[in-house]
This record gives structure tokens, C-alpha cells and sequence, in this order.
């Protein structure tokens, strides 16, 4: 059984990143939306090209977009970073759509592969704005294989500059030891969004969901509503204030109608909440790069493992009731206070909720 070590602070899990990439052999794959110039992306630099002179293969992929968008203010230092990475023997591969369709269809997976022993994953890009805010980050340790490399050259062969032969790996039944992984492949694969259906409807007794954006489709927000109804105790903890400010008003519609279900439902006030977790009575467990949003349900390219463990569904519980006090919890009166332009806001935003 693969051994799932979670991260609750940031810092601590790029402590530990960092300490893991010096025991590489023979194998880094890495993959974030933005790998941002700082102290932490230092750090990880010079272990990176320590490896990459000792012989270790090292790959690093950021998407084009997000590399820019992410902290636009670092865009000319994270060039002269990655030219030097270059420089020293990594692999540096920045994801570009290989269709103009496809510009919408960004590389959100977030991602270390280390030898065949150990991953990284979760919510964190590399950033040092990142410790400021709250997320969840998992280590897996076990017998991985290959899975998670092979993962970086199927993401690959769909960017401009990749290789198509990446796209030939079977993603109809990848494990990596005991855990399942699910993607997101835009106009592919939505096996993430069905996992995640699956982890709902199953659930006989409890649900948790830790989410940036809560922008569930209507089917899934009914089958949350459904379970509620039956006495399903359904638990959402969102981001009060995201990034993408429309998101924060859209979602009111979403909260509404599960908390008039008997959801409980509640927004993180303390600053940036940017987990990306949901997990059942059952000890089943996605936990990866994917919101609750359609970007993660169909458009990005998103990564999750299923993982069953009953240690770390408590380990979660516990941060989940943790991170309560500071997240008002939501009530049917939350929505119907508001003023009348909060609602006509509201309700403009839900509409153009697909496209943010």
C-alpha cells in the first residue's frame, strides 16, 4: 500500500519537496501551471541542477499562460531562470496548445515524480507568494512505477512543441501503486468529473469538498443537493476571495441552492484558501489539481489520484473542522439579504461562469 503524507502549510511542503529532489537517483518529472522566481524557486533550482550534473534525468513543464498570469510581475526574471536551468541540463518544456482551438485548454496539473518512489501533488504551484495562502498538498510514497513520468510525456504531446508519440500511453487504467490516477484530457477524458460523481453518489453517511471555485454543473450540484436531502451530511469549504473575483459572486447561486438542501457550506475568510480535496465516509479520497469548476471538469488538463486510506480521510477531517474557524458558515438568509444589485451581479457572473 502506498504510504499518503499530507501537507497543511505550504512552507513545510516545499521543505520537504526540496529535500526529497536531493535523494533523486535517476528520475525528476515536474509539472505547475508557474514556477515563479523567488527564494523557494531558488532553492529548488540549485537542487534541480545539482541532479541534472550528476547524471539524473530532470524535466520541468509550466504552462505558457499561467507562467505569466500567475505573477506577471516576475515574467523576465522567470525567463533568465529557466534559461539557466537550461543551461545547467534541465529539461525545461513550457506548454503551449498544439491547437489555436485550444487556447482555453491550459496544463493545471501540479506534479514531482521522483525515481519510481515518490510524488508530489496537490494544490501549490512554486511560488513564495504561495506559503501566504492555505492549501493541501500530498506525498505519496510507495512502488509508483513509471505512471507520473509517463504522465509528463502523454501532458507534453499535446503542447506545440511536444512530441505526439507522448499521446500513445494508455490512460484508460493508470495506478500508481495503490492509488488510481484520473485526468482531465479537453475533448478526451472527463474521468476526473466521473470519479468525482462517483465519490458523491456513493457516500452513505458523509461528504467533504475543499475547493478554490465552486462552480459544480447541474448535475453534479444535484446529486450534492440529492444526498443532502437524504440526510447525506454534504460539507463545502470554499474560498471566500479567489484570484478571478466574477468566480466569488457566480458561486452564490451554487451555495444557495445546496444549503437550501441541508448542505453545509461554508467560505474561508482567512485569506486565500487554494486546497482541492473531497473525500466520503467511505475513506475515498480525490485529491489532485482539479476545482470544482467546468475548467477542471472538462476544459484544463487536471490530475488527481483516487487513493483509499482511512488515515488520511481523518487527517483531512481534521484540517477541514480546523480551518472552520475562520469560514463563516452559510445560511439560506446569506443570499436572500442581499441587495438587489448584489443579486443582479450575482446572477450576471453565474452566466458568465463557464468562460472564467
Amino acid at each position: 500500500m502506498n504510504r499518503h503524507t499530507l501537507f497543511t502549510h505550504v512552507q513545510e511542503y516545499y521543505s520537504n519537496l526540496v529535500s526529497e529532489l536531493a535523494s533523486a537517483q535517476y528520475d525528476i518529472s515536474m509539472s505547475f501551471l508557474a514556477f515563479d522566481s523567488g527564494i523557494w524557486a531558488e532553492r529548488i533550482t540549485q537542487v534541480l541542477t545539482a541532479k541534472a550534473a550528476a547524471g539524473v534525468r530532470v524535466r520541468l513543464m509550466v504552462d505558457e499562460i499561467g507562467q505569466v498570469f500567475d505573477e506577471p510581475r516576475h515574467a523576465i526574471q522567470n525567463i533568465a531562470m529557466f534559461n539557466h536551468l537550461r543551461s545547467h541540463g534541465v529539461q525545461v518544456d513550457i506548454y503551449r496548445p498544439a491547437s489555436p482551438l485550444g487556447i482555453n485548454n491550459r496544463l493545471h496539473c501540479k506534479f514531482v515524480a521522483i525515481d519510481d518512489r515518490t510524488v508530489f501533488l496537490g494544490g501549490s504551484n512554486i511560488g513564495d507568494y504561495y506559503t501566504t495562502w492555505t492549501d493541501s498538498n500530498l506525498r505519496v510514497d510507495g512502488e509508483l512505477g513509471n505512471t507520473i513520468h509517463n504522465l509528463y510525456n502523454f501532458l507534453h504531446g499535446f503542447s506545440q512543441n511536444g512530441n505526439l508519440a507522448g499521446r500513445l500511453v494508455n490512460t484508460s487504467n493508470l495506478n500508481a501503486g495503490s492509488d488510481r490516477l484520473w485526468l482531465t484530457v479537453p475533448r478526451h477524458q472527463s474521468d476526473i468529473r466521473e470519479a468525482l460523481m462517483k465519490l458523491i453518489t456513493h457516500a452513505d453517511k458523509s461528504i467533504f469538498i475543499r475547493t478554490w471555485y465552486f462552480l459544480p454543473d447541474d448535475e453534479m450540484l444535484n446529486a450534492l443537493c440529492e444526498q443532502a436531502k437524504k440526510g447525506v451530511q454534504v460539507n463545502v469549504l470554499l474560498s471566500h476571495e479567489t484570484r478571478v473575483r466574477p468566480v466569488d459572486f457566480a458561486n452564490y447561486i451554487h451555495v444557495h441552492k445546496l444549503v437550501c438542501a441541508g448542505g453545509h457550506v461554508y467560505r474561508y475568510a482567512g485569506k486565500y484558501m487554494h486546497s482541492k480535496a473531497a473525500w466520503n465516509d467511505h475513506n475515498d479520497v480525490l485529491f489532485g489539481s482539479a476545482n470544482l469548476d467546468a475548467h477542471s471538469m472538462k476544459i484544463n488538463f487536471e490530475s488527481c489520484l483516487e487513493i483509499h486510506d482511512p488515515k488520511l480521510t481523518s487527517d483531512l477531517r481534521h484540517a477541514f473542522y480546523t480551518d472552520l474557524e475562520t469560514s463563516p458558515k452559510q445560511t439560506i438568509h446569506s443570499y436572500q439579504r442581499r441587495s438587489i444589485a448584489d443579486k443582479a451581479l450575482i446572477h450576471t457572473c453565474n452566466l458568465a461562469s463557464p468562460w472564467l
